[in-house]
């Protein structure tokens, strides 16, 4: 087995490893933009809320001044109806009266419903409050949680990468620019094992002959269908040393 396909295994596993550390330090940031959206959202809810309340207070105080405007009105029409010496007159300030007394009725039990419904959209004002102040307490918990997991995971990330770089010493040196290309292109899919003989990453049998180079020489192979670089896995490598011939054909 020769030492480049050693290091090929061992260059997957970094770039993976890399990977999954770039992509959580890319999904931190994500899930904080999508949970202070949230929050704004929720936010825009509860000023929705706290309107609603201060208009159900102010329709409130416009029909008790009503109210009392209309019993204003009612004392002064009484006021009259003692002074009226005429029957006709008498009638009509009655009349008025009762109709006056007739749109109190309706004041006071628009005032009742008010009251009922403010008692309802202060409790729904008091719970929504809780509600968006512990979401936010959650969300400024998230912020500090990622911030301090960013630096750890910057850290290993430059540990990885430097790995990776003194790993890349064991690649022939006149197929390293090859082999960056690749990583440029694929990332950390840039790299396959050869399993059951096929390219694990497309799922393609390689030959007879490209099984013999990953068993017995140093340059690299690459995948002729997805242009990875190929290694043997960890089984085929076994069985490679235990036979010391390739298994042959993969069928496709």
């Amino acid at each position: 087995m020769t030492a480049t396909a050693d290091a090929l295994r061992d260059l997957h596993t970094l770039h993976q490893r890399a990977k999954a550390v770039r992509d959580r330090l890319l999904s931190g940031p994500k899930t904080l933009t999508v949970r202070q959206a949230a929050l704004v959202a929720r936010q825009a809810d509860l000023e929705k809320t706290r309107k609603a309340l201060q208009d159900a207070k102010l329709g409130l105080s416009k029909n008790e001044h009503a109210l009392q405007a209309s019993q204003a009105k009612i004392d002064d029409l009484k006021v009259k109806l003692n002074l009226v010496k005429k029957n006709e007159e008498y009638k009509a300030l009655q009349n008025q009266i009762a109709h006056d007394k007739a749109a109190m009725g309706k004041y006071e039990d628009l005032i009742l419903q008010t009251y009922e419904t403010i008692e309802a959209q202060a409790a729904e004002l008091a719970k929504v409050e809780a509600e968006v102040k512990q979401f936010a307490q959650d969300v400024d918990k998230l912020q500090k949680d990622l911030e301090t997991q960013a630096v750890s995971q910057t850290a290993q990330l430059a540990e990885i990468e430097t790995t990776i770089i003194s790993a890349e010493d064991s690649i022939p040196i006149d197929q390293r620019e090859q082999y960056r290309r690749v990583v440029r292109q694929l990332g950390a899919d840039a790299l396959a094992a050869v399993e059951g003989g096929a390219c694990i990453g497309c799922y393609t049998s390689v030959t007879a002959q490209m099984l013999n180079e990953l068993i017995n020489r140093d340059a690299l192979t690459f995948c002729k269908s997805c242009g990875r670089l190929l290694y043997l896995a960890d089984n085929e490598a076994e069985s490679s040393r235990a036979s010391g011939a390739p298994k042959g054909k993969a069928k496709r």
